[in-house]
C-alpha cells in the first residue's frame, strides 16, 4: 500500500509562481525627449483632447519629469502615435548588380544564338540598362556600385543595339520572301 507523507518543512515547497523579476533601472529623460512629450500635448490640446488647464499642468509635469517614466505619466490617457521609420537607406548593391547580371546575361544569349534569340535577349538588356542607368542617375550607387551600375549600363545599351540590329536583320529576311 501507498502512503502519503506530508513534506517535511526543511524541503524546498513548489512555488507555481516565477520569482520576481527584478524592473530595468530608470531612464532619465533628455531635453529632446520633453520637448517632444509637450509638442504631443499641445496636438492633443489643438484635437479638444485637453483643456487649457490641463495642458498647462501636463507640460510643466513634462518639464519636471526626469526620467521617461515620468514623460509617460504626462502623456497618460492620450493616445500616442505610433513613431514612424525613418528613410530606408539604400546603397545600391542591388540596382546595380541586378544591372550587371541582366547585362551580362541578355547580352551573352544574344551573342552565343548569334542573334536568333533577340526576343530573350532584348528584354534583358534594356533592363540592364534602365536598371544601370537609375541607380547612377539617383545616386544610390556610390562607391564600388557605381562601377557595377556603368558596366551594366554599357552591357544594356550594346546589347539593346545589337538585338535590335538582329531584330533589323531577320525583318529583312522576312520581307524578302
Amino acid at each position: 500500500m501507498i502512503s502519503y507523507e506530508p513534506p517535511s518543512s526543511t524541503a524546498p515547497m513548489f512555488s507555481p509562481l516565477p520569482p520576481p523579476v527584478p524592473w530595468p533601472a530608470p531612464v532619465r529623460a533628455s531635453d529632446a525627449d520633453r520637448e517632444r512629450t509637450v509638442a504631443l500635448l499641445h496636438d492633443h490640446c489643438m484635437a479638444g483632447r485637453l483643456t487649457l488647464q490641463e495642458l498647462e499642468a501636463r507640460c510643466e509635469e513634462a518639464w519636471r519629469a526626469q526620467f521617461i517614466d515620468g514623460l509617460w505619466g504626462a502623456m497618460r490617457e492620450l493616445p500616442v502615435p505610433m513613431p514612424q521609420p525613418g528613410p530606408v537607406r539604400q546603397d545600391g548593391a542591388g540596382a546595380a548588380s541586378a544591372s550587371l547580371a541582366l547585362g551580362v546575361v541578355g547580352t551573352c544569349v544574344l551573342l552565343f544564338s548569334f542573334g536568333l534569340l533577340f526576343v530573350l535577349s532584348l528584354p534583358a538588356t534594356v533592363g540592364a540598362w534602365v536598371a544601370g542607368r537609375s541607380a547612377r542617375r539617383h545616386g544610390s550607387a556610390s562607391g564600388p556600385y557605381r562601377g557595377l551600375a556603368l558596366a551594366g549600363e554599357v552591357l544594356g545599351v550594346v546589347g539593346t543595339i545589337l538585338g535590335c540590329l538582329a531584330l533589323t536583320g531577320c525583318a529583312l529576311i522576312v520581307s524578302s520572301f
